[in-house]
């Protein structure tokens, strides 16, 4: 909350100092960013949202229409694309989690239905697509045009399509699959719904899959899972997003809400994973890209199907000489500590007799000496 708070905190917030509570308390700007919060958290109509918290419903809706065009100005850098360093960090999370080697994230689309407008008229329905990374951040939305239209409709009408189709974006290191030096280079993965490209990878629908065709189904599977429990959370957070509530009849705000909320979204995993808050910049990215070898989508995909089968049975293999190198190092501390005992007792053995040969005073000190090193056995014994 207090970094929401710092984030909106400029002229354009400030200029609604003379905003109050019904009983005339002035609105500070922590109550304006909770205010705004809980509007968009609620799907309550905004006169019941007003009466529970004290505050006029037209102010609930200006304070709410403002917060939200300083989100979508001043907090862009949360929902865009990842830079060369955070892509590296993306597969190397992918392949931690779900195996998949060389992946950048998940295309996924999903319906927003707008509520009822001040004229109490249905609106259209939004169809966004997404690319979530394994952490369930969006990394690239896309606002689709009002109406229903199909995923792979949408695809070639984002910007995310066109750049992929030149070569930009998904142009990093490539991952040798082969010991004869065939290469897959960085993708993306999508159900069935999409069309099966050199960078977006979709899963086997064919009858009577080999053994790697399952592999690579069983992985694409487990992976595409983030983007379904990234859109979950989404719409269960922020809940003005299930289209019950009122919505602004101005198409430019409708989708500056979506993009704020998606924002949000971001803001609260990178808090919680204390992960890509290091800096609050506008990061700025390179417009040089370089034109990459078109490969075929469906040899692409066997390649690494097959890989994946390969390192799932390599992988198996590495637990045994790892138990071994364990072993090997506790039968190495157990004989060390077999030696400083074995050495303790001939130093003890050698004091018992310089304390019997010696004179009064001294026997009392070496008898004092040889208690201590027989403790000092016993508790190394033990």
């Amino acid at each position: 909350f207090s970094y929401i708070s710092s984030l909106v905190m400029g002229p354009s917030m400030e200029d609604m100092n003379n905003y109050t509570f019904v009983d005339g308390r002035v609105l500070s700007l922590e109550d304006r960013v909770a205010i705004s919060l809980r509007r968009l958290q609620s799907s309550e109509p905004t006169e019941s949202i007003a009466s529970s918290v004290g505050v006029n419903e037209s102010i609930i809706l200006l304070v709410t229409e403002r917060f939200v065009d300083t989100v979508w100005e001043r907090a862009d850098h949360h929902s865009s694309g990842p830079d060369c360093s955070e892509k590296d960090e993306i597969k190397s999370k992918f392949d931690k989690i779900h195996n998949m080697h060389n992946c950048c994230g998940v295309i996924c689309t999903t319906h927003i239905p707008f509520g009822p407008n001040c004229n109490h008229e249905k609106n259209d329905i939004a169809v966004i697509q997404f690319i979530v990374d394994a952490t369930k951040r969006f990394r690239n939305i896309w606002l689709g045009p009002a109406g229903s239209m199909n995923k792979s409709s949408l695809l070639k009408n984002s910007e995310i399509f066109k750049e992929c189709a030149k070569g930009g974006w998904l142009n990093g290191n490539k991952l040798k699959v082969a010991l004869d030096g065939s290469e897959v280079g960085e993708y993306i993965i999508g159900d069935a719904g999409y069309p099966l490209l050199p960078w977006l990878l979709t899963p086997y629908q064919e009858e009577g899959l080999s053994d790697s065709m399952a592999e690579f189904n069983r992985r694409h599977s487990a992976a595409t899972t983030c983007a379904l429990k990234a859109l979950a959370r989404l719409k269960d957070t922020w809940k003005c997003l299930q289209g019950e509530t009122w919505w602004p009849a101005n198409l430019e705000t409708r989708s500056k809400i979506i993009y704020a909320c998606c924002m949000l979204h971001n803001i609260v995993i990178e808090m919680e994973d204390d992960a890509a808050m290091l800096s609050t910049k506008r990061r700025n990215y390179s417009k040089e890209v370089r034109q990459i070898a078109k490969e075929d989508a469906a040899r692409a995909r066997d390649m690494l199907s097959q890989y994946f089968l390969a390192s799932r049975s390599s992988e198996s293999g590495g637990e045994l000489p790892q138990l071994l190198l364990h072993l090997n190092l506790i039968v190495w501390l157990l004989c060390s500590l077999n030696f400083h005992i074995y050495f303790l007792l001939v130093d003890a053995e050698e004091g018992d007799e310089a304390a019997s040969s010696g004179s009064g005073g001294e026997s009392k000190k070496q008898e004092k000496q040889a208690r201590t090193t027989d403790e000092e056995i016993s508790v190394l014994t033990r």
